[in-house]
């Protein structure tokens, strides 16, 4: 079936005419009152007073398009009703609306074609793209993919739901991938530095931060995709007659056409996962290579700031760049601008700028640098502070270290108590609460409610005891 079998021939005529900032415009404004409806409608009435204030905020003289009827006033005009009732007309015309006559109580509305639905949201998305986060997809599909033994129906409540998301997953990344260069080019282009700095700080914090940077840290593919592989692996060698028979119950084909089909699924989320780190690796690249053009475009803005002394210091700084010898000084110019300007370098840099410096170098070797003596007792002072550094710096491995010793004679003991007991262990101590929730630590804490005092500072006691998980190990 074809394009204009389903929407009327006319359809894109307002957008391609000499209105069709206005139509978009209108269209979009309706097209957000009725969105939200049962039917894409919204009463004549209505209609007509939206486009009459959109017109008489716009104040401008506008001819209505000819479209082949010959009953449209082709006379500018600033009339808002005139236009308005125009506009809507062709706009009827043309197939975007249509005319719902009106009830015995009711009023005739107008309303958009469901067919060009989807196109008034296309519009939408390029004015206003949304932000893609990417969060949380893969995380799903590995959730879904681990527990596919106990599902019912595998195949259209998992395999069927990851493979969509897999494939929306790898459209967005694909469409930020693309739009990259795209954005950098709009938001550089016809600035001034301020600008592009600016607007740059925007790309980071609107697509990198925003869409991005969540994918390539917590949502990391590197995360899950073996996870991933495996479960894929184990739903062909393990799950394959369940998703064929769900599959011939979902898809209604034959059952001896269902398990080549399943494979066929399977492979293409491999493919998807393979595809998926490809267009990671080009986007990481693409960042890279717009990020250094949008720099590079800055600085030339700064350097040659478009007055006749920037242009004079780009003309001279390329010059510069240029001359290697002090023969090419005297050689004659053929460069761009020799047409219009006579540049001598000799006479701007000078007739020896390029000689070797007038004072020769001698052969006499550098004099030894001078070192005083170390002094063992210091050297010493300096490696145990070191030493200590490390001992008590805040890490996971510190603080689980100083959780054993304090446990090793003991069930539990209070952190007041190791306070008195490790009183140069203060910040190992608070690391205790701080790494409380780590997934590999052997130690549980309880807030007691107490506050106390220890070394100047004050700070809830808690009771430090060994993870549970660990006691039960040991029995």
């Amino acid at each position: 079936m074809q394009l204009f079998e389903l929407v009327s021939p006319r359809l894109f005529r307002p957008l391609a005419g000499p209105n069709r900032a206005f139509y978009a415009e209108l269209l979009l404004l309706l097209w957000e009152e009725c969105r939200h409806t049962a039917d894409y409608s919204i009463s004549r009435a209505e209609a007509v007073s939206r486009a009459e204030d959109y017109f008489a905020a716009l104040a401008k003289p506008l001819a209505l398009d000819a479209d082949g009827a010959g009953d449209e006033d082709e006379q500018p005009t600033r009339d808002p009703h005139t236009l308005a009732v125009g506009f809507l007309l062709r706009l009827r015309r043309t197939g975007w609306l249509e005319e719902q006559p009106g009830s015995y109580e009711g009023e005739a509305s107008l309303s958009f074609v469901p067919e060009v639905a989807p196109l008034l949201e296309a519009l939408e998305e390029i004015l206003n793209p949304r932000v893609v986060t990417y969060t949380g997809k893969l995380y799903k599909a590995w959730q879904l993919l681990g527990s596919i033994g106990q599902e019912k129906s595998p195949y259209e409540n998992v395999l069927r739901e990851v493979d969509a998301d897999l494939e929306v997953l790898n459209k967005s990344l694909r469409a930020l991938n693309a739009s990259i260069g795209h954005y950098i080019d709009r938001l550089t282009r016809n600035r001034t530095p301020q600008e592009v700095l600016e607007l740059f700080d925007q790309y980071e914090e609107k697509v990198v931060a925003a869409a991005y940077h969540r994918f390539k840290t917590s949502d990391n593919l590197f995360n899950y995709r073996a996870y991933l592989e495996e479960e894929l692996d184990d739903c062909e060698e393990n799950y394959l007659p369940q998703l064929a028979f769900d599959y011939a119950r979902v898809e209604r084909c034959a059952p001896n056409e269902a398990a080549p089909r399943v494979k066929a699924l399977l492979q293409k989320q491999r493919d998807a996962l393979e595809e998926m780190s490809l267009l990671m690796r080009e986007i990481d690249a693409s960042h890279i290579r717009y990020r250094k053009r949008a720099v590079q475009r800055a600085q030339f803005l700064l350097l040659s700031d478009r007055s006749s002394q920037g242009s004079v210091t780009a003309l001279l700084r390329r010059y510069a760049e240029d001359i290697r010898t002090p023969e090419q000084l005297f050689e004659p110019d053929d460069g761009p601008v020799a047409k219009r300007l006579h540049l001598y370098p000799a006479a701007v840099f000078g007739e020896k700028f390029l000689y070797p410096p007038a004072a020769q170098r001698t052969a006499e070797p550098l004099a030894p640098v001078r070192t005083e003596a170390f002094d063992p007792e210091q050297l010493r002072k300096e490696q145990q502070l070191l030493l200590d550094y490390a001992r008590l710096a805040v890490t996971e491995e510190n603080v689980a270290l100083l959780a054993r010793q304090a446990l090793a004679a003991r069930p539990s003991v209070n952190a007041a108590v190791l306070a008195d007991e490790y009183p140069h262990d203060f910040a190992r101590i608070i690391g205790l609460h701080t790494y409380s929730q780590s997934p590999h630590r052997d130690y549980d804490i309880t807030l007691t409610g107490k506050w106390v005092e220890r070394g100047g500072f004050r700070f809830e006691d808690f009771v430090l005891t060994r993870r549970k998980e660990e006691k039960d190990g040991n029995h």
